[in-house]
């Protein structure tokens, strides 16, 4: 990996090529706007879409006495029933809902994961507990993972090192520009 010189490679370059290089980072920086833009307008549109659907339609359907209609292109429209439900994140909250649900005989709609987190240099005790589990008559699910942020430092650190990272990694060593806006 050969060492860059800005001041150096800045000075071998002529003005035509700087400009160039510049105009391209605007682009990218009008892209970004652009993207972004276009990302709120988006939400902006689903929002609306939303109301529509499941305010202002059924409303006024259910003025009209309507629950259903034909458009005129064919297209059948109904006014249904419409859930959403989740289970709370207050520990204490998520709780009352499951003991609703024991209660209730629903019980078997919840569903259990046991796991434990091992550190780094623990492997032999996570194998331990899985023979142990196993022993119970249980088939424990493992799960075996590098974090990739994790996995991403110590590769960097290896190609810093002049150290080869194997093929069998999808791995991509190249180039990107990020551009940081001024506040």
């Amino acid at each position: 990996m050969s060492k860059i010189n800005f001041e150096e490679d800045v000075a071998n370059i002529d003005q035509e090529s700087l400009e160039s290089v510049s105009g391209l980072l605007q682009q990218q920086l009008t892209m970004e706007t652009e993207v972004e833009i276009a990302e709120v307008e988006l939400q902006n549109k689903k929002e609306k879409l939303r109301k529509l659907s499941e305010e202002i339609i059924p409303a006024r359907m259910t003025e009209l006495g309507m629950s259903s209609t034909t458009m005129v292109d064919g297209s059948k429209v109904d006014v249904v029933e419409n859930i959403y439900v989740s289970i709370p994140k207050d520990p204490e909250k998520s709780s009352q809902c499951y003991n609703w649900l024991e209660q209730n005989g629903l019980g078997d709609i919840i569903k259990n994961q046991v796991g434990m987190s091992f550190g780094k240099g623990e492997g032999k005790e996570a194998k331990l507990l899985e023979s142990t589990i196993k022993d119970l008559g249980f088939i424990p699910e493992v799960k075996v993972s590098v974090h990739p942020s994790t996995l991403k430092a110590t590769v960097k650190q290896l190609v810093k090192d002049g150290k080869s990272v194997p093929d069998i990694f999808n791995l991509f060593i190249g180039q990107k520009t990020k551009i940081t806006k001024k506040k």
